[in-house]
């Protein structure tokens, strides 16, 4: 189903059942693969997801999409962003202060480096990354990747 207002509704369903249950979409995609479409949706929350929220969530996303009749043939796969997920957002650097990280960013003459440590604050647009050896400013802008790393 490649009709970006079926997708619309489709993503506007998952955030109205997240809003009502209580949690954040860390992401949501849809794969049409012939005439069904695969509906990927990953949870977030400040507490832990469990496999029952998951269950939960299935549930009611089900039952509102088939009332909707927007999309007759489906299937969906929920989980939570996973124990290594991507850090995406300032927001989430604040959240996971203190925890383990392996990240890559730019430097201003161009070089990429490899960091594992810890993120250890966030001063306005700046991270403040550590290991055992040293501290390392990072603009957020120059971050190309990081990870939980637990």
């Amino acid at each position: 189903m490649n009709n970006p207002a079926v997708k619309e509704q489709v993503l506007e369903i998952v955030q109205e059942v997240a809003r009502d249950q209580g949690y954040m979409i860390y992401e949501a995609k849809m794969l049409p693969r012939g005439p069904n479409t695969r509906i990927i949706i990953k949870l977030d929350s400040l507490k832990s997801i469990s496999l029952s929220d998951c269950e939960a969530f299935t549930k009611e996303f089900t039952v509102r999409l088939d009332a909707s009749g927007v999309l007759p043939n489906y299937s969906t796969e929920v989980s939570s962003p996973g124990i290594n997920r991507e850090v995406r957002s300032i927001d989430e650097f604040r959240r996971f202060q203190g925890s383990p990280v392996k990240a890559v960013f730019h430097e201003e003459q161009g070089a990429h480096i490899f960091f594992k440590g810890r993120i250890d604050s966030v001063e306005g647009d700046t991270i403040i990354l550590k290991d055992e050896r040293e501290a390392l400013a990072v603009e957020f802008r120059a971050i190309k990747s990081a990870h939980l790393e637990f």
